[in-house]
């Protein structure tokens, strides 16, 4: 004879469905209303629209199973036709406000990740758009609109490559007329995009770059582990705090 119930497994083993975090004590999930529709003007576009916004608050999430919702939003968006997907994409792109920086970064991040051919045209635009003027305060620290803007475009840039690796002959394209033009920020990541595709894409970057830009072709990426190790912090609020004094002058 028993002498309780059966024990069941805790709920927690089980990962939440998209769109519902775990609560406070990681044990139930609240579902959240999925008002991003309406925040990226996806409303009305039916599933593809909420497929859209699951996987934009998806991509922000965090937790234990933030990257597996991650990963099946974006599957659940390759069911869908790329063309439909990279137009709403798009759409979303070109409403949101100037100001909206996280979203903006989140649809130009979204679409790097799909890797979807139709996508050329999309970062084509979103590198196209003239960068605006800083719009930052002088006295706002360590934070620059330009700064914002560029980030966007260097993200286009990723996505670009991404296709390109996949043989898409109109990203390298784009990565190819990037190196002549627009912010010097957005010129070193082509570069660097195309070096890294060196051959593969049938691009041979050292002849495109001009004359007076030869020292693009010197920069490289470093890996982290490789670097330099980085001052303690309370040595960079307080320089030289428990190191040996300079001797002491002669009397």
């Amino acid at each position: 004879m028993k002498d309780g119930p059966e024990s069941t497994p805790p709920p927690e083993s089980t990962p939440p469905r998209l769109g519902e975090p775990p609560s406070a004590d990681g044990r139930r999930h609240e579902r959240r209303p999925l008002q991003e529709e309406h925040r990226w003007n996806f409303a009305g576009s039916g599933g593809l629209g909420t497929a859209l916004a699951e996987a934009l608050y998806a991509m922000s999430g965090t937790g234990a199973y933030a990257e597996e919702n991650y990963e099946r939003a974006l599957d659940a968006l390759h069911g869908y036709p790329s063309e439909e997907v990279a137009a709403l994409l798009q759409r979303g792109w070109d409403t949101l406000p100037e100001s909206a920086y996280p979203d903006r970064w989140g649809v130009v991040q979204l679409l790097t990740d799909l890797r979807l051919p139709t996508a050329t045209d999309v970062f084509g635009t979103i590198l196209a758009t003239p960068i605006p003027p800083e719009r930052a305060p002088e006295d706002a620290h360590r934070f620059s609109t330009v700064g914002e803007e560029i980030i966007l475009r260097t993200t286009a840039v990723e996505g670009l490559a991404r296709l390109a690796a996949q043989d898409d002959a109109g990203a390298v394209d784009l990565l190819i007329r990037q190196v002549t033009g627009g912010h010097r920020s957005v010129q070193v990541a082509s570069v660097m995009a195309l070096r890294v595709l060196g051959e593969d894409a049938g691009v041979d970057v050292s002849i495109l770059v001009p004359e007076e830009d030869q020292e693009l072709l010197r920069i490289r990426r470093s890996d982290v582990a490789r670097l330099p190790r980085g001052y303690d912090v309370d040595d960079l609020r307080t320089p030289g705090a428990g190191a040996e004094g300079p001797p002491a002058p002669p009397c």
